[in-house]
């Protein structure tokens, strides 16, 4: 039985690439008047707050690979925090839905640990464009790893590649992702622009099409709905033994927990392709950064997405299917929050609510949404 409460906010969310506007620009510059007042030597700058972050191509980053945007940059400067202060943040105790009111029944066992979820920085439909920079390759990359979410999860990502990047009606910008050659390094935002507008995921250069770096791109992709990095967590030190003085100094804030405004399920999961491995920011290579608290043994980082990556995803996303109207149709396979499928009638029962108790789709209302589409 879906609550009220749940139907309310995922259909509300479908909504979002309709009202929102914003500057199309969402780097900060150290010339910016609004830039945060900052100290610190070289590429690693300490904000007011005390929070560290990555300074590299005039961008800001939270991690190696955690892209700020403006907004977050400045909420990180004033209150240690990627959002506003007035946002709920969530004790390690919580025991229902943050969106929902539902109950978590399944948070036993391993976890996913993401930002915290509001109507601001989750997406209806992941939309996107590959950038002019891509190779064919990357590209390819880029679509094995929107294959594998979409395949494994009720994540939907529509490919707005070559189509306008503002409403030719009221003007606002779309909030969409171009996917973008980041050379040797890959990088996301975390989560959607809160205002939209652009915002980018940078994928490494690659001769082929291997399993690594379709993980880097499945493990990106995570952070664009809003996930986080396992050894992030808040209660990391209760599974991982860290040893910072075996990273590179300039690379420890990578490690720097997230306590407040997260969201979890349960435990620390060493199955995510959201978890780096034992090495990860290594000062030499014979030396180990993390291990299992429980045994004390390695573990490795991981090419595709865990049962619980998956549980994460399929408590805030619906499987819509791109439309030129507003009717709210599902796919086929229809995840509930514990990653088994809706039977057809619980599906149909669910559009229906979705869209003020009508089943059916109206004919002719769906639109191409073809990711292999690069043009």
């Amino acid at each position: 039985m879906i609550k009220k409460s749940y139907r309310q906010l995922l259909a509300s969310m479908v909504m979002l690439l309709m009202v929102l506007s914003c500057n199309r620009d969402n780097t900060i510059t150290e010339n910016n008047d609004t830039n945060p007042s900052v100290t610190g030597k070289g590429d690693l700058i300490t904000l007011k707050s005390g929070v560290q972050v990555l300074l590299k191509d005039g961008q800001y980053y939270l991690s190696d690979d955690i892209i700020l945007n403006k907004a977050q940059l400045e909420s990180l400067d004033k209150y240690g925090d990627l959002v506003p202060a007035n946002s709920s943040p969530l004790s390690a105790d919580h025991t229902t839905h943050p969106a929902t009111g539902m109950p978590l029944s399944l948070t036993q066992g391993n976890k996913a640990v993401g930002q915290y979820p509001t109507s601001y920085n989750m997406w209806a439909m992941v939309r996107y464009v590959y950038g002019p920079s891509l190779s064919t390759v990357q590209k390819d990359i880029m679509r094995l790893a929107i294959e594998h979410w979409e395949a494994n999860s009720n994540i939907r990502f529509y490919n707005a590649t070559g189509m306008p990047t503002v409403d030719p009606t009221y003007g606002f910008a779309y909030p969409y992702i171009e996917f973008v050659n980041g050379g040797n390094t890959n990088s996301s935002q975390i989560g959607r622009n809160a205002n939209g507008g652009r915002q980018e995921l940078k994928i490494q250069t690659a001769s082929f099409v291997y399993s690594g770096v379709v993980g880097a791109a499945i493990h990106e992709l995570g952070h664009a709905i809003g996930l986080d990095h396992e050894h992030n967590s808040f209660d990391r030190d209760n599974y991982v033994n860290l040893n910072l003085n075996n990273v590179l100094p300039e690379k420890r804030f990578n490690f720097n927990k997230r306590t407040s405004n997260y969201y979890n399920i349960g435990s620390v999961d060493f199955q995510s392709v959201m978890i780096y491995d034992s090495q990860a920011f290594a000062s030499s290579p014979n030396l180990i950064v993390m291990t299992k608290k429980s045994d004390g043994s390695t573990f490795t980082g991981n090419d595709v997405t865990s049962s619980t990556d998956r549980q994460w995803a399929n408590s805030f996303y619906i499987p819509y299917i791109a439309r030129s109207d507003v009717y709210r149709e599902l796919a086929t396979t229809v995840y509930k929050t514990d990653n088994t499928v809706m039977t057809p009638q619980e599906r149909l029962q669910f559009q229906a609510q979705l869209n003020n108790g009508n089943p059916n789709p109206p004919a002719g209302g769906r639109i191409p949404n073809d990711h292999s589409r690069y043009q």
